[in-house]
């Protein structure tokens, strides 16, 4: 029996980054699952948190290098998507390593089913490309090269031994034959334990490796991203908002228009306590609330110079269920929601009259919330709420415009920019519409001024400053 020895060649290892206009995440998978053919694969959600910690924002040189040291990679693959028209998209992939080392990838495709093999192909021709030959003399983290050492002088002192020791091998009787091949058997083993013992080192180290070829099979907690996943999110800003209250009917009667304009404070947070452990299980689960109030609000009194102050605010609390899929995620909940637009009515003098119903709506808010990442530091959002209100305040009172069937729902939709780590800044448009249609009851102010419905709307646009964690 003759033993061959074995040689076991480690796989490079490559971190994929977060691709570009890969809103979903399915192209950044196809591109780990090709380099995952040839390489030991870091995805793309561990990449996106080891940005966030080292505050890398765009892969020049000291950021990829940045990243290679921590990820403890050999090379970076990073790249956009974009539309080329026809429903075809181009994918262009940069693969970089170390110092100045880049090769590129460009493929146009139509349908994802054969782009990982065309890709898996062009990949191991580039990563060959880019791990052969010598070290990059720009890249200051290559290891200085070492100069040739002399060979030591031949020592002829032993050139008598040797040649004796030679002829007294040669007159050997050949029955040693059998022990040197048994010998040359024995010497084959420890070649074999090459490979026994990388496989034993990589069993000793745990899960790391495997995490890194398989882990697209699993979720883990460092692959959150910081805008659409966090576990704590707090803003505080502005709004502007103009508040509308309209009549429809065909009385002669019927009550003004009322229309107020003004800046307001705002705050929203949302916090998920299981959550900066993992987003799944217990993670999900999550309580979140929202406030917004407007100083200096007034009306003016309609033919006099007297004005009433008017409380104007909003808020909820509640708690919500999120689920998080590539580096997006969706949350489903419900709140206690308030809204309410009062006069102040005190200062107002004998005779003048404030045409206006005071509205206090409370409700019980079922409620969804979509984040989308757009890149790494770049996400979209949008949510709706349907308030089941169970009471309107003034307006609907038996001595003002009585009872009616009440129709609401809120609508806000924004952009949140990263500006470094666990900060960004969100602009936002909302849309609050409440509407009523009034049932004319004997004697209210819906049957003898002639009202059948009100549409009570808030246009409001908003800026805010949040962390996350």
């Amino acid at each position: 029996m003759v033993a061959v020895p074995t040689i076991v060649v480690a796989k490079p290892k490559v971190a994929v980054a977060p691709l570009d206009g890969d809103s979903d995440g399915k192209i950044a998978d196809i591109v780990v699952n090709a380099a995952d053919d040839h390489a030991k694969v870091v995805r793309p959600e561990k990449v996106s948190k080891a940005m966030e910690t080292l505050s890398v924002t765009t892969f020049n040189g000291k950021g990829l290098k940045k990243l290679r040291t921590n990820l403890e990679v050999d090379l970076v693959i990073y790249g956009t998507i974009e539309k080329t028209g026809g429903g075809k998209h181009r994918l262009a992939l940069t693969i970089a390593g170390k110092g100045k080392k880049k090769e590129t990838v460009t493929i146009t495709y139509k349908s994802t089913k054969t782009l990982k093999k065309d890709l898996s192909t062009q990949l191991r021709q580039k990563v060959s490309t880019l791990l052969g030959g010598d070290e990059d003399p720009d890249d200051d983290d290559a290891p200085p090269k070492k100069e040739k050492e002399p060979p030591p002088p031949p020592d002829r002192r032993h050139d008598d031994d040797d040649r004796s020791k030679k002829h007294a091998d040669d007159d050997r009787p050949k029955k040693h034959d059998d022990d040197d091949r048994a010998k040359k058997h024995d010497d084959d083993h420890p070649k074999r334990r090459v490979a026994d013992d990388d496989t034993s080192t990589r069993k000793r180290h745990g899960d790391e490796d495997d995490e890194d070829t398989h882990h697209h099979r699993r979720k883990h907690k460092e692959g959150r991203n910081p805008l659409t996943q966090a576990a704590l999110w707090l803003d505080i800003g502005a709004e502007v908002a103009r508040r509308t209250l309209t009549w429809k009917g065909g009385g002669t009667t019927m009550p003004p228009r009322v229309g107020t304009a003004a800046a307001a404070g705002r705050v929203n947070g949302e916090v998920y306590p299981a959550g900066f452990d993992k987003v799944d299980g217990a993670g999900a689960l999550g309580l979140y609330g929202e406030f917004g109030y407007t100083l200096g609000l007034s009306i003016k009194v309609p033919g006099t110079s007297s004005s009433a102050p008017i409380k104007d605010g909003h808020y909820a609390i509640g708690a919500r269920y999120r689920v998080a899929f590539g580096s997006s995620s969706i949350a489903f909940g419900a709140s206690y929601w308030r809204r309410y637009y009062i006069a102040d009515r005190s200062a107002l003098m004998a005779g003048q009259t404030l045409d206006m119903p005071d509205v206090d709506y409370t409700a019980i808010t079922p409620n969804i919330l979509a984040r989308f990442a757009a890149t790494p530091t770049i996400a979209g959002f949008a949510s709706l709420d349907v308030p089941l209100i169970f009471s309107s305040g003034d307006i609907q009172s038996a001595t003002s415009y009585g009872r009616g069937k009440v129709i609401a729902f809120d609508v806000r939709a924004g952009l949140q920019f990263t500006l470094a780590a666990h900060y960004a800044v969100a602009v936002a448009a909302e849309f609050d519409q409440i509407g009523i249609s009034f049932e004319a009851g004997q004697n209210s102010k819906a049957m003898t001024r002639g009202v059948s419905g009100a549409t009570d709307r808030t246009i409001a646009l908003t800026a805010t400053l949040g962390i996350d964690y």
